[in-house]
Protein backbone atom coordinates (compact mmCIF):
# COMPACT_ATOMS: atom_id res chain seq x y z
CA UNK A 1 0.00 0.00 0.00
CA UNK A 2 1.04 3.54 -0.50
CA UNK A 3 2.24 5.88 2.60
CA UNK A 4 1.41 8.83 -0.03
CA UNK A 5 -1.34 11.08 1.58
CA UNK A 6 -2.71 13.37 -0.80
CA UNK A 7 -5.54 15.94 -1.39
CA UNK A 8 -7.54 13.32 -2.71
CA UNK A 9 -7.23 11.39 0.70
CA UNK A 10 -8.26 14.59 2.65
CA UNK A 11 -11.66 14.70 0.47
CA UNK A 12 -12.27 11.16 0.61
CA UNK A 13 -12.02 10.95 -3.35
CA UNK A 14 -10.81 8.81 -5.65
CA UNK A 15 -7.83 10.16 -7.69
CA UNK A 16 -10.27 9.93 -11.25
CA UNK A 17 -13.29 11.75 -9.40
CA UNK A 18 -14.84 13.96 -12.00
CA UNK A 19 -15.61 18.37 -10.19
CA UNK A 20 -19.00 17.44 -9.25
CA UNK A 21 -18.28 14.44 -7.15
CA UNK A 22 -15.03 16.63 -5.59
CA UNK A 23 -17.66 19.71 -5.15
CA UNK A 24 -20.16 17.22 -3.19
CA UNK A 25 -17.44 15.81 -1.41
CA UNK A 26 -15.92 19.49 -0.01
CA UNK A 27 -19.28 20.33 1.10
CA UNK A 28 -20.16 17.51 3.33
CA UNK A 29 -16.99 17.43 4.75
CA UNK A 30 -17.38 21.61 5.58
CA UNK A 31 -20.74 20.62 7.19
CA UNK A 32 -19.39 17.99 9.32
CA UNK A 33 -16.01 19.44 10.29
CA UNK A 34 -17.03 23.18 10.43
CA UNK A 35 -16.04 25.21 13.57
CA UNK A 36 -19.34 26.36 14.04
CA UNK A 37 -20.40 22.71 14.22
CA UNK A 38 -17.78 21.82 16.62
CA UNK A 39 -17.99 24.56 19.73
CA UNK A 40 -15.13 23.85 21.84
CA UNK A 41 -13.30 21.34 19.64
CA UNK A 42 -9.70 22.59 19.23
CA UNK A 43 -8.90 20.76 15.99
CA UNK A 44 -11.91 21.71 14.01
CA UNK A 45 -9.86 24.60 12.37
CA UNK A 46 -6.82 22.60 11.38
CA UNK A 47 -9.12 20.11 9.87
CA UNK A 48 -10.91 23.16 8.02
CA UNK A 49 -7.79 24.48 6.75
CA UNK A 50 -6.67 20.88 5.22
CA UNK A 51 -10.47 20.69 3.54
CA UNK A 52 -10.28 24.24 2.50
CA UNK A 53 -6.72 24.38 0.75
CA UNK A 54 -7.60 20.46 -0.89
CA UNK A 55 -10.81 21.53 -2.29
CA UNK A 56 -8.57 24.74 -3.85
CA UNK A 57 -6.23 22.44 -5.31
CA UNK A 58 -8.35 20.23 -6.84
CA UNK A 59 -11.08 22.67 -8.42
CA UNK A 60 -8.65 24.27 -10.23
CA UNK A 61 -7.32 21.91 -13.52
CA UNK A 62 -3.61 23.07 -13.14
CA UNK A 63 -3.29 22.89 -9.80
CA UNK A 64 -4.58 19.50 -9.99
CA UNK A 65 -2.51 18.44 -12.90
CA UNK A 66 0.61 19.54 -11.01
CA UNK A 67 -0.53 17.47 -7.58
CA UNK A 68 -1.36 14.51 -10.02
CA UNK A 69 2.02 14.68 -11.37
CA UNK A 70 3.79 14.52 -7.76
CA UNK A 71 1.75 11.40 -7.06
CA UNK A 72 3.00 10.10 -9.89
CA UNK A 73 6.32 10.91 -8.93
CA UNK A 74 6.31 9.99 -5.65
CA UNK A 75 4.61 6.75 -6.12
CA UNK A 76 7.87 6.00 -8.83
CA UNK A 77 10.44 6.36 -6.12
CA UNK A 78 8.48 4.77 -3.51
CA UNK A 79 7.67 1.55 -5.70
CA UNK A 80 9.63 -1.54 -3.98
CA UNK A 81 13.12 -2.47 -6.69
CA UNK A 82 12.86 -6.05 -7.74
CA UNK A 83 15.88 -7.74 -6.62
CA UNK A 84 19.33 -8.39 -9.31
CA UNK A 85 18.65 -11.44 -10.99
CA UNK A 86 21.39 -14.12 -11.01
CA UNK A 87 23.68 -13.86 -13.92
CA UNK A 88 22.81 -16.13 -16.54
CA UNK A 89 25.88 -19.53 -16.90
CA UNK A 90 28.61 -18.91 -19.07
CA UNK A 91 28.25 -20.43 -22.42
CA UNK A 92 31.24 -21.52 -24.72
CA UNK A 93 29.60 -20.90 -28.32
CA UNK A 94 30.15 -17.55 -29.56
CA UNK A 95 27.30 -14.92 -29.96
CA UNK A 96 26.08 -14.60 -33.11
CA UNK A 97 26.49 -11.14 -35.18
CA UNK A 98 23.07 -8.99 -34.53
CA UNK A 99 20.32 -10.25 -36.82
CA UNK A 100 17.64 -7.28 -38.05
CA UNK A 101 15.14 -8.61 -35.58
CA UNK A 102 17.76 -7.70 -32.37
CA UNK A 103 18.41 -4.45 -34.66
CA UNK A 104 14.33 -3.67 -34.25
CA UNK A 105 14.30 -4.69 -30.46
CA UNK A 106 16.71 -2.36 -29.79
CA UNK A 107 14.59 0.26 -31.66
CA UNK A 108 12.03 -0.49 -29.76
CA UNK A 109 13.61 0.57 -26.46
CA UNK A 110 12.46 4.19 -26.40
CA UNK A 111 8.87 3.01 -27.14
CA UNK A 112 8.52 0.80 -24.71
CA UNK A 113 9.87 3.21 -22.08
CA UNK A 114 7.02 5.67 -23.19
CA UNK A 115 5.00 2.68 -23.16
CA UNK A 116 5.52 2.19 -19.84
CA UNK A 117 5.24 5.53 -17.94
CA UNK A 118 2.40 6.45 -20.49
CA UNK A 119 0.88 8.30 -17.45
CA UNK A 120 3.53 10.53 -16.01
CA UNK A 121 4.33 11.68 -20.00
CA UNK A 122 0.19 11.99 -19.87
CA UNK A 123 0.27 14.46 -17.20
CA UNK A 124 3.32 16.34 -18.22
CA UNK A 125 1.69 16.54 -21.59
CA UNK A 126 -1.31 18.13 -19.88
CA UNK A 127 0.15 20.48 -18.04
CA UNK A 128 2.08 22.13 -20.42
CA UNK A 129 -1.34 22.07 -22.38
CA UNK A 130 -3.41 24.29 -19.88
CA UNK A 131 -0.47 25.92 -19.17
CA UNK A 132 -0.14 27.23 -22.59
CA UNK A 133 -3.86 27.98 -23.42
CA UNK A 134 -5.22 29.09 -19.84
CA UNK A 135 -6.14 32.43 -19.75
CA UNK A 136 -4.14 34.83 -17.18
CA UNK A 137 -5.71 35.15 -13.45
CA UNK A 138 -7.66 37.58 -12.48
CA UNK A 139 -8.79 38.62 -8.78
CA UNK A 140 -12.40 36.67 -7.77
CA UNK A 141 -15.16 38.92 -9.08
CA UNK A 142 -16.90 40.85 -5.92
CA UNK A 143 -14.13 40.37 -2.90
CA UNK A 144 -15.32 38.57 0.13
CA UNK A 145 -16.74 40.66 2.66
CA UNK A 146 -13.70 42.25 4.71
CA UNK A 147 -12.99 42.45 8.64
CA UNK A 148 -10.22 45.05 9.05
CA UNK A 149 -9.01 44.12 12.59
CA UNK A 150 -7.59 40.99 13.19
CA UNK A 151 -10.10 38.08 14.20
CA UNK A 152 -11.07 37.78 17.67
CA UNK A 153 -8.71 34.82 20.20
CA UNK A 154 -10.39 31.51 21.06
CA UNK A 155 -10.82 33.57 24.42
CA UNK A 156 -12.56 36.30 22.18
CA UNK A 157 -14.96 34.86 20.30
CA UNK A 158 -18.18 36.10 19.49
CA UNK A 159 -21.76 33.93 19.87
CA UNK A 160 -23.03 33.13 16.54
CA UNK A 161 -26.09 34.57 17.01
CA UNK A 162 -24.49 37.66 18.56
CA UNK A 163 -25.09 40.85 16.57
CA UNK A 164 -22.28 42.63 18.69
CA UNK A 165 -19.09 43.10 16.39
CA UNK A 166 -15.68 44.34 17.72
CA UNK A 167 -14.93 47.87 16.89
CA UNK A 168 -12.59 47.92 13.52
CA UNK A 169 -9.18 49.85 13.98
CA UNK A 170 -9.23 53.08 11.89
CA UNK A 171 -8.50 51.16 8.25
CA UNK A 172 -8.35 54.72 6.38
CA UNK A 173 -5.17 56.73 6.24
CA UNK A 174 -6.31 59.15 4.26
CA UNK A 175 -9.11 61.18 5.82
CA UNK A 176 -12.43 62.36 3.47
CA UNK A 177 -11.52 65.25 1.02
CA UNK A 178 -8.11 66.17 2.80
CA UNK A 179 -4.52 65.75 0.57
CA UNK A 180 -2.83 62.75 1.83
CA UNK A 181 0.03 63.20 4.07
CA UNK A 182 2.39 60.37 5.22
CA UNK A 183 1.63 59.17 8.75
CA UNK A 184 3.63 59.14 11.39
CA UNK A 185 2.88 56.00 13.08
CA UNK A 186 0.57 53.03 12.13
CA UNK A 187 -3.21 53.46 11.71
CA UNK A 188 -3.33 51.66 15.75
CA UNK A 189 -1.21 54.27 16.72
CA UNK A 190 1.88 52.43 17.42
CA UNK A 191 5.25 53.39 15.72
CA UNK A 192 6.32 52.35 12.89
CA UNK A 193 9.42 49.44 12.96
CA UNK A 194 13.03 50.95 11.91
CA UNK A 195 13.82 47.93 10.24
CA UNK A 196 11.53 45.39 8.18
CA UNK A 197 9.41 44.10 10.64
CA UNK A 198 6.26 43.48 12.73
CA UNK A 199 3.95 46.30 13.75
CA UNK A 200 3.63 46.13 16.98
CA UNK A 201 -0.12 46.00 18.62
CA UNK A 202 -1.24 43.53 16.28
CA UNK A 203 -1.64 39.61 16.84
CA UNK A 204 -0.21 37.14 14.77
CA UNK A 205 -1.83 34.95 13.58
CA UNK A 206 -2.23 31.42 11.41
CA UNK A 207 0.99 30.30 12.94
CA UNK A 208 1.42 26.76 13.47
CA UNK A 209 2.22 26.14 9.52
CA UNK A 210 5.76 25.88 8.13
CA UNK A 211 5.49 28.00 4.84
CA UNK A 212 7.05 31.05 4.07
CA UNK A 213 5.83 34.21 2.38
CA UNK A 214 8.93 36.52 1.31
CA UNK A 215 7.54 39.96 0.35
CA UNK A 216 10.27 41.86 -1.65
CA UNK A 217 10.26 45.72 -1.76
CA UNK A 218 14.16 45.88 -2.41
CA UNK A 219 13.57 47.48 -6.28
CA UNK A 220 10.80 50.43 -4.64
CA UNK A 221 12.21 53.60 -3.10
CA UNK A 222 8.80 53.75 -0.80
CA UNK A 223 8.27 52.22 2.43
CA UNK A 224 5.12 50.13 2.72
CA UNK A 225 2.56 48.96 4.88
CA UNK A 226 1.72 45.25 4.09
CA UNK A 227 -0.99 42.95 4.95
CA UNK A 228 -1.26 39.12 4.59
CA UNK A 229 -4.81 38.19 4.20
CA UNK A 230 -6.78 35.26 4.82
CA UNK A 231 -9.37 34.28 2.14
CA UNK A 232 -10.15 30.97 3.76
CA UNK A 233 -13.35 31.60 5.49
CA UNK A 234 -16.80 33.38 5.05
CA UNK A 235 -15.22 36.88 6.17
CA UNK A 236 -11.39 38.33 4.66
CA UNK A 237 -9.11 39.45 7.26
CA UNK A 238 -5.41 40.55 7.98
CA UNK A 239 -2.99 37.61 9.52
CA UNK A 240 -0.20 39.64 10.23
CA UNK A 241 0.68 42.96 9.48
CA UNK A 242 4.17 44.50 9.11
CA UNK A 243 5.70 47.49 7.63
CA UNK A 244 8.83 47.57 4.98
CA UNK A 245 11.44 49.93 4.34
CA UNK A 246 12.10 51.41 0.90
CA UNK A 247 14.81 48.98 -0.97
CA UNK A 248 13.86 46.19 1.91
CA UNK A 249 12.25 42.86 2.19
CA UNK A 250 10.30 40.59 4.84
CA UNK A 251 9.78 37.05 5.14
CA UNK A 252 7.16 35.87 7.03
CA UNK A 253 7.59 32.52 8.59
CA UNK A 254 5.60 29.19 10.33
CA UNK A 255 2.31 30.91 8.01
CA UNK A 256 -0.58 28.14 7.95
CA UNK A 257 -1.58 26.51 4.82
CA UNK A 258 -4.64 28.02 3.11
CA UNK A 259 -5.64 30.98 0.66
CA UNK A 260 -4.06 34.24 0.79
CA UNK A 261 -3.60 37.56 -0.62
CA UNK A 262 -1.41 40.52 0.03
CA UNK A 263 -2.35 44.38 0.65
CA UNK A 264 -0.21 47.16 0.68
CA UNK A 265 0.02 50.94 1.27
CA UNK A 266 2.49 52.90 -0.35
CA UNK A 267 3.52 55.72 2.23
CA UNK A 268 4.58 58.08 0.00
CA UNK A 269 1.76 58.58 -2.08
CA UNK A 270 -1.00 56.71 0.16
CA UNK A 271 -1.81 54.05 -2.90
CA UNK A 272 -3.23 50.96 -1.73
CA UNK A 273 -2.89 47.91 -4.20
CA UNK A 274 -3.73 44.13 -3.60
CA UNK A 275 -2.14 40.92 -5.36
CA UNK A 276 -4.02 37.95 -6.68
CA UNK A 277 -4.55 35.15 -4.57
CA UNK A 278 -1.97 32.47 -3.39
CA UNK A 279 -2.37 29.41 -1.99
CA UNK A 280 0.22 27.91 0.75
CA UNK A 281 0.13 24.39 0.77
CA UNK A 282 1.35 21.85 3.08
CA UNK A 283 1.60 18.02 3.27
CA UNK A 284 3.63 15.23 5.45
CA UNK A 285 4.74 12.13 3.41
CA UNK A 286 6.90 9.18 4.16
CA UNK A 287 9.72 11.32 2.66
CA UNK A 288 9.61 14.77 4.99
CA UNK A 289 7.40 17.55 4.81
CA UNK A 290 6.65 19.23 1.71
CA UNK A 291 5.00 23.03 2.13
CA UNK A 292 5.53 26.38 0.17
CA UNK A 293 8.15 29.13 -0.25
CA UNK A 294 6.71 31.99 -1.82
CA UNK A 295 8.52 35.17 -2.83
CA UNK A 296 6.50 37.86 -3.74
CA UNK A 297 7.27 41.36 -5.54
CA UNK A 298 5.86 45.23 -5.07
CA UNK A 299 7.55 46.13 -8.04
CA UNK A 300 7.40 45.32 -12.10
CA UNK A 301 9.53 42.43 -13.32
CA UNK A 302 9.14 41.04 -16.84
CA UNK A 303 7.10 37.83 -16.65
CA UNK A 304 6.99 38.49 -12.72
CA UNK A 305 5.57 36.14 -10.30
CA UNK A 306 2.45 38.24 -9.24
CA UNK A 307 -0.01 40.79 -10.72
CA UNK A 308 -1.54 43.81 -8.70
CA UNK A 309 -4.86 45.50 -8.01
CA UNK A 310 -6.29 48.40 -7.58
CA UNK A 311 -7.78 48.22 -3.93
CA UNK A 312 -10.70 50.57 -2.02
CA UNK A 313 -10.09 51.57 0.94
CA UNK A 314 -12.80 49.10 3.33
CA UNK A 315 -10.86 46.86 1.82
CA UNK A 316 -7.78 47.69 3.82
Amino acid sequence: MSSIHTHYDNLKVTRHAPPEVIRAAYKALTQKYHPDRRPGNADAERVMTLINVSYQVLSDPVQRANHDLWIAQQEQLSAPQSPPSKPPPQSTVQPSPPTSHTKAGAMRGPVSHVLRNWLLYGIVGFVVWVSATSKPSVPPVGPKPYQANPAPTRNELIPIDSNIRPKPHQASLVPANQAYVRPAAAPNGQPWPLAAGYVKGYEQLHTNGLSTVTVDNSRNDSEVFVKLVSLGGVEAFPVRQFYIPAFGSFTLKKVTAGSYDVRYRDLSSGGLSRSEAITLSEMHTSQGAQFSRMTMTLYKVKNGNMKTFGLAEGEF
